[in-house]
This record gives C-alpha cells, sequence and structure tokens, in this order.
C-alpha cells in the first residue's frame, strides 16, 4: 500500500511539473542583472554544502560558489532555503533564478529544468548502524544483502536515493522524511535502519550523534553528477553559468572550496570542460 501510494504521488508530482509553462516567471540573464541580486536556492540544512551559523550567517560550499557566480554576474547574491522536494518546483515558478542544493542530473527532472555543465560529484552508499549485526545475524558486506522485509529505509522527499531503494531494495519499507538532518536522526534514534545518501555528507552530520556506532558500507553504489539548475529554455543564464564554472574549475578553485569545507579532496573530482 505504501509503496503504491509513493508512486502515485511521484506520477502526480511530475505531471503536475510538465504542465506549468516552460520558463514561468523565470528571468533570463539582463534581468537578473539590471535587478541587481541573483536567487540561488540552497539547502537550508545540509552541511558543510550549505547551512546558517550560530550567527545566522550563510556558509558551506553552495555558499561560496554562489558567491563567486553573483560576484561574476555583477550582482548580490540572495540565498533563498529550498528543501529538497521544493528545488524543481522553485525553479519552474520562478522563486528562484537557480537552484545549487546537490542537484543531480537525470532525465526526468531534464523534461521540465535546464542544467549546466556538472558543479560536483556525489558518490552513494549506504549508512547504517552496529545494531544491523544483531538484527542481521552478521555484519552485511554489501547493500545487496539489504532487500528484506524486516528492514526500514529513511529518505528524504524528492531525493534521487529514494527511487533507488524503490528500486533495488523493493522488499524493505521506506520512510519518507523532509531533509538530511531528518534521515540521521531517524537511524540514530532506531526508527529506521538506515539510508542511502550521498556519501561525502556523512562526517558532518554524524558528528551530531557521537553515541552511535555508524557503518558506511564499502560498496559505493554510484557516482551522479550534480548541475545547477535553471528555467527550461532559460539559456542566457544557463550559458553565462557554463562559462563562470569553466573560469572557477580550470583553475581548481571548486576542488580547493570543497577540500576546504568537507576535510577531504572530492571523492570523484569534476573536470573542467570548455565544450558546452
Amino acid at each position: 500500500m505504501l509503496k503504491s501510494a509513493l508512486t502515485a504521488v511521484a506520477a502526480f508530482a511530475v505531471g503536475a511539473a510538465l504542465m506549468m509553462p516552460a520558463t514561468g516567471a523565470a528571468r533570463d540573464l539582463d534581468e537578473i542583472i539590471k535587478s541587481g541580486v541573483v536567487k540561488i536556492g540552497v539547502n537550508p540544512n545540509l552541511p558543510p554544502l550549505s547551512s546558517r551559523n550560530t550567527k545566522g550567517e550563510w556558509e558551506g560550499f553552495d555558499i561560496d560558489i554562489g558567491k563567486l557566480l553573483a560576484a561574476k554576474l555583477g550582482v548580490e547574491a540572495e540565498f533563498v532555503p529550498t528543501d529538497v522536494p521544493a528545488r524543481v518546483p522553485s525553479i519552474i515558478s520562478g522563486i528562484i533564478d537557480m537552484s545549487l542544493g546537490g542537484l543531480t542530473r537525470n532525465s526526468r527532472r531534464m523534461k521540465v529544468i535546464d542544467y549546466t555543465v556538472p558543479l560536483h560529484t556525489e558518490n552513494m552508499a549506504v549508512l547504517l548502524t552496529d545494531r544491523i549485526g544483531g538484527k542481521l545475524g552478521k555484519d552485511p558486506a554489501s547493500w545487496k544483502e539489504l532487500n528484506r522485509d524486516d528492514l526500514t529505509f529513511v529518505e528524504c522527499r524528492g531525493c534521487t536515493p529514494a527511487q533507488w531503494v524503490k528500486d533495488n531494495l523493493p522488499n524493505a519499507d521506506l520512510m519518507l522524511v523532509e531533509n538530511s538532518a531528518d534521515m540521521v536522526r531517524t537511524v540514530a534514534q532506531g526508527r529506521a535502519d538506515g539510508l542511502v545518501a550521498n556519501l561525502d555528507f556523512y562526517p558532518v552530520l554524524l558528528n551530531n550523534y557521537p553515541d552511535t556506532n555508524w557503518v558506511i558500507l564499502p560498496d559505493v553504489i554510484k557516482t551522479a553528477y550534480c548541475a545547477i539548475g535553471v528555467a527550461k529554455g532559460n539559456h542566457t543564464l544557463q550559458s553565462f553559468l557554463n562559462i563562470a564554472l569553466w573560469e572557477i574549475q580550470s583553475v581548481g578553485l571548486h576542488d580547493q572550496l570543497w577540500e576546504q569545507h568537507y576535510g577531504i579532496p572530492p571523492i570523484v573530482s569534476v573536470k573542467a570542460q570548455p565544450y558546452f
């Protein structure tokens, strides 16, 4: 019943997006420059990608990238809190001019928005706790051992890993929450057995639960490429951002910022590509 309901909701969401105007209220490059402000959608609670510090100031990899892009546009950056499920609708409706926030490229989204060249990668893996050994009778060595009806996974609505769990672990139950912090909290509290998410984001989130013994399965599921999302047909903004990213990536600045915020180099680095 749960899986049928999730399928219906997903189909409705994509269908509704497809019926919306291609560009909606989206602003092109000239309009953004004339306004003096670019509205950038960022995840409100996903450090070190983006979050607010104790002073209420934005910080993180996406924030630094957003500021660099705004400077190249010659405008101010306005960071708009945009949870995962709201990213594509916010682009389509013109609430934001562009979306960062770990927006992975896929053909489903490409029907309703456009992408820039890749900005960074995400490397999906399974996160569990040491409780899993007691439940399975042994410590699992691969995610392929987790397709069981006595296991529950938690994912955020609209995330690529949520669909992956449904496709590859169909016997497991799936719980949906609003953001990555909620996902980690749910597993730490024992309300779910594990989650599938971006391996690069784990260290910061897991530090909030020092009494939990976390287990990351060694077999990385896949590497996905994240890009900047813009409104469908907004080619002036898309082309500008591609050139701006080339300028940033050709000198390795994106990798420097990644290591500054994550403490490690990118697991899979995006190489500068001059052909768009």
